[in-house]
């Protein structure tokens, strides 16, 4: 991420803006309700990213709601629940002690996406589960970026493109530098600094020095009312909310990461106005070609399990050096290496996941070491 934000000056704002909307507000009110919070700042996207906070506790509180002891899957029982659900929704009520955090973390990110979009988008991609980026994750992306929207909008419409139903998020944080470097999805700041600055007056210069006007496109700003249907309060909330994402161009008989584009760019440069620490740069990775593949040792032996053949002395070399020396995240991923069917699928996600993941050299002795002892569990 860029060392140029002075967080502490963006968390100060965003303390200052917050208690100014909560003193506001709450003068007279106890609680506050879904309508009123897509309401209750000029800046829409703060409005936005309370809602999207709630909608994910909302689906948490859905899902804990399950027990082994009942059919959750029978028909009668899945409506039910849906309609409580969405009954729920529509009756949100939320105390000021309850709300000041949602409101304070939706204002600290916001003003990250404002000032500082590509480390809010990397930031965002590289959280998704699975450190993987697929079709639900795009709408959603989409559906709660008002701030640069154009951003999210391309990453989603770049997935549909793809063929596939997910990609890596290595693919997507490649998507995502071609598309800030070229500037057009970017929104002008002044306009949502003028926002903020009706609530409390915001200086973006103390928050990102030498902060430069993005390229100015026209975007929407209408507001939305409550759907009037049995629906939740989540599926009315946006009256612009993405449609479903198109069919892809082009379906692939088996679903699996694209990364045909990845490979074919990967010895393309892509310009940028400093020419170093573009995301490219950063989590670009060069990935042996198939004739490559016996420098990472050829051992005849077979084996059936990838952990069972590393020595101790290797377990200390790849924890240190390929996982942060963490051995929780080794084991997460020596799991999914020893459930890859092929050699090719295993090599696949040392290439685009975890080595964009953790910040991995393919070409050091680690990685190889690596390769070498994955290589054997499929000879």
């Amino acid at each position: 991420m860029s060392g140029t934000i002075n967080h502490a000056a963006l968390k100060q704002y965003a303390a200052d803006f917050t208690a100014k909307v909560l003193a506001d507000f709450y003068a007279n009110r106890s609680t506050i309700n879904g309508q009123e919070i897509l309401a209750l700042t000029p800046v829409r996207q703060v409005n936005l990213g309370i809602i999207s906070r709630i909608f994910d506790q909302w689906k948490a509180d859905a899902q804990a709601f399950r027990s082994p002891y009942f059919d959750f899957e029978k028909e009668e029982v899945k409506n039910a629940l849906q309609e409580f659900m969405n009954t729920v929704s529509r009756n949100i009520a939320i105390k000021r002690d309850e709300f000041q955090p949602l409101l304070l973390h939706s204002t600290e990110d916001a003003l990250l996406l404002l000032l500082a979009p590509t480390d809010y988008f990397e930031r965002k991609l590289r959280e998704f589960p699975n450190f993987v980026f697929d079709k639900e994750g795009a709408q959603g992306l989409a559906k709660y970026t008002h701030i640069h929207a154009g951003v999210a909008k391309n990453l989603a419409l770049r997935l549909t493109d793809s063929g596939s139903d997910y990609v890596y998020v290595n693919q997507a944080l490649n998507w995502l530098s071609k598309i800030l470097e070229s500037g057009s999805s970017l929104d002008d700041r002044a306009s949502y600094i003028q926002q903020f600055s009706s609530v409390v007056p915001l200086h973006a210069e103390e928050i990102i020095p030498a902060a430069t006007p993005a390229v100015k496109l026209p975007s929407t700003h209408d507001s939305s009312s409550q759907s009037k249907n049995s629906g939740s309060f989540f599926d009315a909330v946006l009256t612009d909310t993405p449609q479903p994402m198109p069919a892809a161009r082009i379906s692939p008989a088996v679903p699996q990461p694209a990364t045909a584009d990845f490979r074919e760019q990967r010895d393309e440069p892509i310009p940028t106005s400093t020419g170093v620490n573009s995301l490219n740069s950063r989590f670009k990775v060069e990935v042996p070609v198939h004739s490559e593949e016996t420098n990472y040792g050829s051992v005849p032996l077979k084996v059936d399990s990838i952990l069972g053949s590393i020595a101790l002395g290797q377990r200390f070399m790849f924890v240190n050096q390929l996982f942060n020396k963490n051995s929780d995240s080794f084991d997460e991923a020596i799991r999914e290496l020893e459930q890859a069917k092929t050699f090719e699928e295993a090599r696949e996600l040392m290439a685009y996941k975890f080595a964009s993941k953790y910040f991995w050299d393919m070409s050091s002795d680690a990685v190889n070491d690596l390769m070498a002892l994955v290589k054997r569990k499929f000879n």
